[in-house]
């Protein structure tokens, strides 16, 4: 049986203390960028608070899974990365402004985000004990894949996974290379692996829950 259901991701930075002081301020920038980006392409709300802390609420619970990823690429692009705890759940106090925001949803994402393990970044968290096994089983794999990925990569598939024709030589345009090079780094990365991984958690999400 289907509910009726939000994203929520919360999420911070890793070892952000440790940012050098001059490069910490646009690192900010850019998360602020990707997650108001997020925010456009899947019509959501974000918040950063405490520095380095920041959520999203997705109102198409299986928006979640590209969303974790870019944002993970996008930080991992800039020599840096994030943790994320993913909960989906009904949101009972919805606000314009996300900050004052209840529901579960946001109690399952916040709760996941503290309880995860040493050295694992992604964790998933719903009331549907089934999904989250099998959720957690891909997470698990793709955060895997994703913490072993240079920054050169990661910053391949992010513009492979955004841009519109999705093509190795329109990525070999954007990283201002040659198209065997962008080739070779969307295959390091594990591109097909990672889209599939993708493809599979949006169909689980819609086998148990919609927006």
């Amino acid at each position: 049986m289907k509910i009726s259901a939000n994203a929520v991701l919360t999420g911070d930075l890793v070892a952000s203390g440790q940012v050098p002081s001059d490069q910490y301020d646009a690192l900010l920038y850019h998360l602020d960028q990707t997650l108001r980006y997020l925010n456009e392409v899947y019509a959501g709300q974000y918040n950063i608070y405490r520095g380095d802390a920041f959520q999203l609420q997705l109102h198409t619970p299986r928006d979640w899974a590209n969303a974790m990823l870019l944002l993970r690429l996008a930080m991992k692009s800039r020599q840096q990365d994030c943790r994320l705890g993913i909960g989906i759940g009904s949101v009972s106090n919805p606000r314009p402004d996300i900050k004052s925001a209840t529901g579960e949803a946001f109690t399952l994402s916040g709760t996941k985000l503290d309880s995860l393990p040493q050295g694992q970044l992604l964790g998933i968290g719903s009331t549907n004990e089934r999904f989250n096994w099998h959720a957690g089983i891909h997470l698990r794999l793709t955060d895997a894949l994703l913490q072993q990925m240079t920054a050169r990569q990661a910053q391949a598939l992010f513009e492979y996974l955004t841009l519109e024709d999705k093509n190795h030589l329109a990525v070999a345009k954007r990283l201002h290379t040659s198209r065997v090079n962008a080739t070779k780094l969307l295959n390091q990365a594990h591109y097909d692996l990672l889209t599939d991984a993708i493809r599979y958690c949006e169909q689980l999400t819609d086998r148990y829950f919609h927006g």
